[in-house]
């Protein structure tokens, strides 16, 4: 299942009604939409970084989400150089902490990719910051870690406005600003859909794997990444087996040392993705 959260209803209100979702009746503490056939649940979980980490932690719980899952979080966002573009975010800063999260983005897709800042009020001057500002993607990873793995989250923004004041953006506005972009978000969700569907079954097909991890240096947890990365290159119809082996001709591997490991690592997941 693709779980999808929205600040708002009227950021859910395109997807609603292109997936044709139905309003969960025993859902009370939020509104709660979901597909037919079960592939897509969506959540409004209302605005700020409270709201949005009980939503994520209720529903999340409730629904039983697992490593098939993914959850998306959709929204507009302050910037101060707006793009019409849609960003898939790969970095997410929590301003209030100073704590920064970085969702993997391990397939292809058609967004731009950036970074978005989450703050704990409306941005309403930015004072020439660069980059995206919303109120509740931090939030959201930290509690969707609980059930989901990095690679298993992604953050759809797209700005609202150019950082003079939030307040001036209306629903209706918002709700054109993701109409837009509708066809994209759906089109995406659903890939994600059939990737988590094949994921369980699915295991990379990587000949000496265990020499590959020895010649690496991995440690235990870069093992385990190593095996997503390949995982999800199986996926997606990647061949890893040429790319492995131009390591070993190019005197790349096998490493010396963990240091070495890290940045031949560094080196295959830039040839992979």
């Amino acid at each position: 299942m693709v779980y999808i959260f929205t600040a708002m209803y009227c950021e859910a209100r395109a997807l609603i009604e292109y997936f044709h979702l139905k309003k969960e009746l025993n859902q009370t503490r939020f509104q709660v939409f979901s597909e037919e056939d079960g592939k897509i649940l969506l959540t409004v979980m209302g605005t700020g970084m409270v709201s949005a980490a009980v939503a994520v932690s209720s529903i999340c719980t409730a629904y039983g989400a697992g490593q098939e899952d993914f959850l998306v979080n959709v929204g507009v966002a302050a910037a101060r150089s707006a793009t019409d573009k849609m960003v898939l975010c790969n970095k997410i800063i929590d301003l209030p902490s100073g704590k920064t999260y970085y969702p993997d983005v391990l397939y292809r897709h058609p967004f731009l990719e950036g970074a978005v800042s989450t703050v704990l009020k409306p941005v309403m001057e930015l004072s020439g910051q660069e980059g995206l500002f919303d109120m509740e993607a931090a939030a959201v990873y930290q509690a969707g870690a609980y059930f989901f793995a990095p690679h298993q989250m992604c953050f759809l923004k797209v700005a609202s406005d150019h950082g003079i004041d939030f307040r001036k953006v209306t629903r209706e506005q918002i709700e054109q600003i993701l109409l837009s972009h509708v066809d994209e978000i759906a089109g995406f969700a659903m890939r994600l859909y059939d990737m988590g569907k094949r994921t369980v079954s699915s295991t990379p097909k990587v000949e000496g794997f265990q020499t590959l991890c020895h010649d690496l240096h991995c440690s235990k947890t870069m093992e385990e990444l190593l095996w997503q990365h390949l995982r999800y290159c199986a996926l997606a119809g990647v061949d890893v087996k040429p790319v492995i082996e131009a390591l070993y001709r190019e005197k790349k591997l096998p490493c010396k040392d963990k240091r070495e490991g890290k940045v031949c690592f560094d080196e295959l997941k830039q040839r992979l993705f």
